[in-house]
């Protein structure tokens, strides 16, 4: 117990600190504040303040991190930033040897330039005739060529029976797309072809395509086939249902219209759905690269004695994904403004229908206001300053808070930037199935993924009956927070009760059956599986979310400040307990089943 002029002291750190936070100015506390392209601020302080929040999302969220793909050197530049922060803040190295990073076994794949396609007597090479992803490399595919229209349209295409066995020549979508849809969730064409054995995409330019990374995880691997070996019936109704079983399909590949007419022998602007070509031979092999990838793990060691040898993780991931790639650039205001009206869940509004005469009103009315704010300005960088580089400034910010201010938790934290959610939760699974400490000394796990919107103005998902979700000025979503510790989610509701403005704890996306399947979607779901409890913080989508338009400027760096106080408060009230937060609900029979929400 303190002795009272300890508790004097504290209050004295306390109130110095809250002044500190008052004498800031920035303009996400300025009201009414144009929102800057860049900014640099002051040097943070130890409060959890909303113009520390904004002075580091401008520096992790800049376009200088190019998206921060995992397995680029823009994602090993973000990693370097974090390192120089919490090694600044006096945390402890939980990496890999002594240092802040664990290290990930990452192999890049790409299409090697010993690849052909034959046709019409030629031979066409890669990167100037053709591309294709690493995924579809390593195959020989020989089939008659057969137009396939239009992309998109479900009025004129193939049948299946058509389109088995073929290669499937296809124009690209009107309007074109970030995404053709072949698995089942884009257009209607894509199931229809399903049964090909390539789909061939024509494109009036050819580049090099991204590399596809893959995590060699051969615990996770191996132990997914146990599971599935002991489970057969759960395993084949996943492979029913399309996920996790699944393999071949067709493979995708873009090619030059020259190409396209060797294959049809005819252009294929001019040919009609059905119409046949000749034989074609398709060639690819792969080359593999290893790719330095990293999370970045560090620990603030608890006070208690005993306490201290078990572990409340906050976590988030620190990648996105990157580049525009492929994709045309965009003008950024008008792909604002589109989303803002059409499509305004952004990359979630799958098949959202052509705007009305209505829509383009308000449209071309809410880009017109924007650019009164500034120049049109083109755009091809997915900055992620919401996903998730508020969750990894946030994490930042809560660290700074426990490590420079006066109160510490019994129990130790582990702030973990996870890297690699965006291409399938790689950083929790590799954390997780390779702890830096004994796995069941681990309490919880508080995941903060997308915490910097939740304005009324968003649309933040929908419920399973596909109502619209929308924010508010106390709004925040809660995931899996009752799903293994009821004690867990009454411990949030409880902390938030206390808070000088309440949150609103929307639930919705955590119901059982929900489509969107959010519980096994971000970090936390990871440590679920090996029975910790978790919950997951967010304020949920919006129409940026997965766009080039997800930039610092857009942020509510207020709101974003109180729910990393939640957190904060809520990590010290778990910490703090004379007991491990209770498990009192079934959790996975094995760590290696499918997530089921």
């Amino acid at each position: 117990m303190l002795r009272a002029g300890a508790l004097g002291a504290l209050a004295l750190v306390g109130a110095a600190s809250s002044l500190a936070a008052q004498q800031q100015n920035c303009p996400a506390t300025t009201p009414g504040a144009t929102m800057p392209l860049t900014w640099q601020g002051d040097a943070t302080i130890a409060a959890i303040t909303p113009c520390d929040l904004m002075t580091r999302l401008y520096i992790y969220a800049a376009d200088s991190m190019r998206g921060r793909e995992a397995g680029t050197p823009d994602a090993i530049r973000a990693t370097v930033y974090l390192e120089r922060e919490v090694r600044r803040l006096g945390l402890r190295p939980a990496g890999d040897n002594g240092t802040f990073f664990q290290n990930m076994p990452v192999t890049a794949r790409m299409v090697s330039a010993s690849s052909t396609i034959s046709a019409d007597g030629r031979t066409f090479h890669p990167d100037v005739d053709f591309s294709a992803t690493g995924a579809a490399a390593g195959k020989k595919v020989m089939g008659d060529a057969i137009f396939g229209g239009t992309l998109g349209d479900t009025v004129h295409t193939l049948s299946p029976d058509a389109a088995r066995g073929k290669i499937v020549v296809v124009l690209p979508p009107v309007g074109g797309g970030r995404g053709f849809g072949f698995g089942g969730r884009g257009s209607g064409a894509g199931n229809a072809l399903a049964g090909a054995e390539a789909i061939v995409v024509v494109s009036p330019t050819v580049t090099r395509p991204r590399m596809q990374f893959v995590l060699n995880d051969t615990m996770q691997n191996e132990g997914r086939a146990a599971y599935a070996a002991a489970n057969p019936a759960a395993a084949n109704a996943a492979a029913q249902r399309g996920r996790g079983g699944a393999v071949g399909g067709p493979i995708t590949i873009t090619v030059t219209p020259a190409l396209a007419a060797a294959m049809l022998g005819r252009s294929a602007s001019s040919a009609m759905v059905g119409d046949k070509g000749g034989d074609v031979a398709i060639d690819l092999s792969v080359e593999n690269v290893a790719e330095p990838t990293r999370n970045v793990v560090a620990i603030l060691p608890g006070t208690d004695a005993v306490l201290r040898n078990q572990y409340i993780v906050i976590g988030a991931h620190s990648d996105h994904i990157g580049m525009s790639g492929a994709s045309p650039v965009v003008e950024h205001d008008s792909l604002k403004a589109y989303n803002m009206v059409a499509r305004v869940e952004g990359a979630d509004s799958r098949n959202a229908p052509a705007p009305t005469p209505e829509q383009w009103a308000r449209i071309n009315a809410l880009k017109d206001s924007l650019r009164r704010v500034r120049p049109a300005r083109l755009d091809s960088i997915s900055n992620g300053a919401d996903d998730d580089g508020s969750g990894s400034v946030s994490i930042l910010e809560i660290a700074e808070a426990f490590a420079k201010g006066p109160v510490k938790p019994k129990r130790s934290l582990i702030f973990v930037w996870q890297m690699g959610e965006e291409k399938g939760l790689w950083g929790s699974q590799w954390f997780t199935n390779h702890p830096t400490v004994p796995r069941d000394s681990i309490v919880a796990d508080l995941n903060l993924d997308m915490v910097g919107r939740g304005a009324a103005s968003d649309i933040t998902g929908q419920d399973k009956d596909n109502h619209l979700l929308r924010g508010a000025e106390n709004y925040l979503q809660l995931v899996g927070s009752r799903r293994l510790s009821t004690e867990l989610g009454d411990i949030a509701e409880q902390v938030s009760a206390t808070e000088p403005v309440p949150f609103r704890f929307d639930y919705a996306m955590d119901a059982n059956g929900h489509p969107q399947n959010i519980y096994c979607r971000s970090d936390h779901a990871n440590y679920a599986r090996y029975g910790i409890p978790v919950i997951f913080f967010t304020t949920g989508g919006h129409s940026d979310y997965h766009q080039v338009t997800d930039e610092p400027e857009y942020i509510q760096y207020e709101h974003m400040a109180r729910v990393d106080q939640l957190v904060f408060d809520i990590a010290l009230r778990v910490a703090n307990l004379d007991h491990r937060v209770a498990v009192d609900k079934p959790h996975p029979d094995s760590p290696f089943a499918r997530c089921q929400q």
